[in-house]
């Protein structure tokens, strides 16, 4: 699988703010689609057009080169919404290019890296994943930590959340995999945003915590902090709607 960046016609003008959506691990830009539809039905004549722009990070190692290529495809300036895994490589992105970005949304992630003791949990999970054979990329159990309960049993969402994973293949575990796990921690650039900011979590996430979340936002300047009912590590695909209104807000500000 390759990294691809495009523009999703019919979603919004082309007047529209650019927006680049960043997945989180063995997910695509199907992550997003159910948000974006929500967008464009909702009811809000002040709401922004948007030009939705997915960037797949398939190919890289580590959030430093998932960086680079986002940047090298990206609009001069853009909006930023970074999920899980996306979260981490968009701290990375304002590293090396903060005058690019408009406004960012963090949802379900983390500024801190992984302690020593996760970190080689980790890697040894992809030693141990790459020599199973077929590669299974979401089991039961894995689904019963991200997902809140009341929607363990969608079949449209588990079924789509196994076809991304299974679609993306153990390669793309792999590097993704690494780059998660050798992340440089971000904590001390929380405070340096400077530019509107909302952080969004589940109110049950069991992959990474609302407390964290909170935390995470307390230490960002002017930053909104919201907790999604009904949703878990995957609030866009679980509360798109909801998802989809505070997106706008964002852009609003």
């Amino acid at each position: 699988m390759s990294s691809t960046s495009e523009q999703v016609t019919g979603q919004a003008d082309d007047d529209g703010v650019p927006v680049v959506f960043l997945s989180g691990m063995l997910a695509d830009q199907r992550m997003w689609h159910p948000a974006l539809a929500a967008y464009a039905d909702f009811p809000d004549v002040a709401k922004p057009a948007i030009t939705p722009v997915f960037c797949e990070l398939f190919d890289q190692d580590t959030v430093v080169d998932m960086a680079r290529a986002v940047l090298e495809v990206a609009p001069d300036r853009f909006a930023l919404v970074g999920m899980s895994m996306g979260g981490y490589a968009a701290f990375e992105i304002l590293r090396q290019a903060r005058s690019r970005i408009s406004h960012l949304m963090l949802v379900n992630t983390r500024a801190t890296a992984d302690s020593d003791d996760v970190r080689r949990r980790r890697l040894l999970l992809s030693r141990i994943v790459t020599a199973k054979d077929p590669f299974v990329a979401v089991n039961d159990g894995m689904l019963d930590e991200m997902l809140h309960p009341d929607n363990r049993d969608d079949v449209a969402l588990v079924s789509l959340i196994t076809k991304m994973g299974d679609q993306c293949g153990v390669g793309v575990f792999e590097r993704q995999n690494h780059a998660v796990a050798m992340r440089p921690d971000s904590v001390a650039d929380v405070g340096k945003v400077n530019v509107p900011c909302s952080v969004i979590v589940g109110t049950h996430d069991r992959i990474i915590s609302p407390e964290s979340h909170r935390e995470m936002a307390d230490a960002i300047p002017g930053a909104t902090y919201q907790e999604i009912p009904g949703a878990g590590h995957y609030a866009p695909l679980e509360q798109p709607h909801v998802f989809a209104q505070s997106l706008a807000e964002l852009l609003r500000r």
